[in-house]
């Protein structure tokens, strides 16, 4: 028992003894921790400050690009989203350099009619944009609504101011329009009265039959130039004429003569896909939805969505790519130096290293026996 109640009694002393640590440990420990706690705080603050640097970089070069977009198209906004489907060249299906639902569009401002080319005009000078002749235009409609029309200009009919009760299509005068062919004209002849056939594009005003010819379509579009002429007898300031537009995926021209007033710009550029994200945040567009039937609205078709995805992946995993790989390489490289430093240091001395001591060190021998000749030759003296 005696022996029992001794060995208790030693391991509560060793017990204590390991515990209780010296007040000198303590202070160090605690000077350790304070010492640590502002290193913590201001690598914080340095950690927050490169994010903000990061963000504020990001925020500068998005302003800057909306800076150079407005500079170069006149215009603001100079970005418009395609919501519908009406300038496809495929209902189902998607490709980069045809208006497709969810793409991005650069909006350029137009001073003149002038600098817009429709398609009948791009037939004869081989100008094309977007898969097709002439340009596409985005406008107001009736000059006013609340979301412009992006449509392929088809024809500028001019007003002729001396019978102003026609129009005349200068367009029409090249060698790629001929009459008969891939256009037709008919002028009205008095109510009971058979129509006129139109020879020359000059004072038309009843009906104009173009051919529409191009990879993706080939059919005939007829005007009614008597209820064009009524937009603008309607308007008195209104007396140059106007623009027919048309989608590229619809059958049949818009209803009505588009004023150049009305014209916010023509389209130059495109950015695929992206506007499906504005489209799915304002439920224009639910997420994902495919079309399935041919002109549906609210969805976009298959192969956007899936480009779609793969490029926001594309472009979330580049730049993590890039880091994590940067990183690696300077590890590496930082590695390689400490193991090329640490053998050096293990090397033994080369025999030309050696050669070279052993010179040094006759070379020293030598000047030490000169310096003490001279100095017992002065000593005699």
């Amino acid at each position: 028992m005696d022996e029992q109640e001794d060995n208790e009694l030693a391991e509560s002393e060793d017990m204590e003894t390991t515990d209780v640590s010296s007040p000198e440990e303590e202070e160090i420990e605690e000077s350790e921790e304070g010492e640590d706690e502002p290193k913590r705080r201001k690598n914080w603050v340095r950690s927050a400050l490169l994010v903000l640097r990061d963000v504020g970089i990001a925020l500068l070069v998005v302003f800057l690009v909306f800076v150079a977009l407005w500079a170069y198209s006149g215009v603001w906004p100079p970005i418009v989203v395609v919501e519908s489907s009406s300038m496809q060249h495929d209902d189902f299906s998607s490709s980069v350099g045809v208006i497709d639902t969810g793409d991005l569009v650069i909006v350029q401002t137009t001073n003149s009619y002038k600098e817009v080319e429709a398609y009948v005009q791009g037939k004869c000078s081989g100008h094309s944009t977007y898969g097709d002749s002439g340009d596409v235009i985005i406008y107001n409609q009736m000059g006013g609504g609340d979301k412009p029309i992006i449509h392929r200009a088809l024809i500028w009919l001019e007003f002729n101011t001396t019978t102003n009760n026609s129009f005349d299509v200068p367009s029409l005068e090249c060698d790629y329009w001929v009459n008969g062919v891939n256009w037709e004209g008919e002028n009205g002849n008095g109510s009971g009265r058979p129509r006129i056939p139109v020879y020359e594009p000059r004072n038309m005003n009843y009906t104009l039959t173009l051919r529409l010819d191009s990879a993706y379509r080939s059919f005939n579009v007829t005007l009614n130039l008597q209820n064009l002429l009524g937009d603008i007898k309607k308007d008195d300031d209104w007396n140059d004429g106007g623009f027919i537009a048309m989608g590229d995926n619809n059958d049949h021209p818009d209803n009505n003569l588009i004023k150049h007033d009305w014209i916010i710009g023509k389209a130059r550029g495109e950015l695929p896909w992206f506007g499906l994200i504005k489209l799915s945040v304002s439920g224009d567009i639910p997420w994902g939805k495919v079309c399935s039937v041919a002109s549906e609205r609210g969805c976009a078709a298959d192969i956007s969505w899936t480009s779609l995805i793969v490029s926001l992946v594309v472009l979330i995993a580049v730049p993590i790519a890039l880091d994590v790989g940067l990183g690696f390489y300077q590890r590496h490289k930082q590695n390689k130096a400490l193991r090329e430093e640490a053998k050096e240091k293990e090397e033994p001395p080369s025999e030309e290293d050696e050669v070279e001591s052993e010179v040094e060190d006759s070379e020293e021998e030598i000047i030490e026996e000169e310096s003490e000749e001279e100095s017992e030759e002065s000593l005699e003296t």
